[in-house]
């Protein structure tokens, strides 16, 4: 069970920090504790360290697993009080002397990585550095923008840099834009997922036959996003399901996503061909010891190496021209309005699930 609490001025660990300017304090949805939420309502103005760095006004933030999972079981915290929050959407407040591409006023979007507290997401601004930092495409919303930093990078970069499929020249056509006279199929286990509704879009925009599991509620949804295959998984066992793909690939299923958890990551081993090389990407982790037959290598997804190693902006900027294109489109968003309150509330509504295909984001 997770506590909330509302924290004094002098209750936190900030408190004793001397403030480094003039400015304001600003506030944050801290853990303050195991399981422990509060707001802090004297956080001194961040301060930029390197000559790499942005500070971000947050306008809004997308809510993942990840942020309930980490304080439920208490990893990803180095100290307490600690920030959460791993994608935002806002304006850039200041840059730091070696930014060039970016000035104060900026719309913009980033991912941020749990090591640095002042890179944490649910407070009023952030601290990031320049190359995890993406102008927001012109006509999509603060909101919209928020959704970016962790579902659909995790997906470009699952395909792109991971599984090694060739990344899609925009420019060529608003359909697919690569092709082949033989299917290259992929299987996306959690189609409804956002992830999932990422990488459909764009496993389909770099040419290759999507097969994708979900429920019936969601299986137009998926269909709508380009997969010619919907397995719709209601009343089935993993093993029906299994037997179904393997119909439709005949032992030329060669890629496999799975987004759900580690026993349907052990079922995408099972419907992977039996004798040709393949690749697993389990973004839920695979459990420890489970058999993966020697044709079937497993890739190791690390999204925080979009943060220490800054050539993988690569895969950002290609993933922002196609959202700024048109030819990926935003899951459908429902946003929660109150600021940072309102997060704990998107946090506990999340971890629910049942989300039928719907991204939460919290306006601040």
């Amino acid at each position: 069970m997770v506590k909330s609490r509302k924290l004094s001025d002098s209750s936190s660990s900030f408190a004793a920090a001397p403030q480094p300017r003039s400015k304001n304090c600003t506030r944050a949805l801290c853990i303050v504790a195991e399981r422990t939420y509060g707001i802090i309502t004297n956080i001194p103005f961040p301060t930029i360290n390197t000559p790499d760095e942005i500070i971000i006004r947050v306008n809004a933030v997308g809510l993942n697993p990840i942020d309930w999972k980490s304080v439920e079981y208490n990893f990803c915290m180095p100290s307490f009080p600690w920030i959460g929050g791993r994608e935002v959407a806002g304006t850039v407040e200041e840059i730091g002397i070696n930014v060039k591409h970016f000035k104060p006023g900026d719309r913009v979007w980033a991912s941020t990585y749990y090591r640095d507290r002042r890179a944490g997401t649910f407070q009023e601004f952030c601290v990031v550095p320049q190359h995890t930092v993406l102008p927001l495409p012109a006509g999509l919303s603060f909101e919209s923008g928020a959704c970016l930093g962790v579902a659909a990078l995790t997906a470009a970069m699952t395909l792109w840099k991971w599984l090694g499929v060739a990344m899609p020249i925009p420019e060529q056509s608003r359909n697919n834009f690569v092709t082949s006279s033989e299917p290259s199929y992929i299987l996306i286990w959690g189609g409804s997922t956002i992830t999932g509704q990422f990488a459909i879009q764009l496993a389909r925009k770099s040419g290759l036959h999507v097969i994708t599991v979900t429920s019936g509620k969601t299986k137009a949804l998926a269909e709508r996003l380009g997969a010619e295959n919907v397995v719709v998984r209601d009343d089935k066992s993993n093993e029906d399901i299994v037997n179904e793909i393997r119909a439709i690939t005949r032992d030329n299923l060669t890629m496999a996503i799975d987004i759900v958890g580690n026993v349907t990551a052990a079922h995408c081993l099972q419907a992977l061909s039996k004798t040709r090389s393949s690749l697993l990407a389990p973004l839920a982790f695979l459990k420890e010891g489970e058999p993966v037959p020697v044709n079937v290598k497993i890739a190791q997804i690390e999204m925080k190496r979009f943060i220490i190693e800054d050539g993988n902006r690569v895969y950002a900027e290609l993933l922002n021209r196609l959202v700024a294109n048109g030819y990926v489109v935003i899951p459908s968003i429902q946003v929660l309005h109150g600021g940072l309150e309102m997060i704990e509330e998107g946090l506990s509504l999340l971890k629910q699930g049942d989300m039928n295909g719907r991204k939460l984001v919290v306006k601040i």
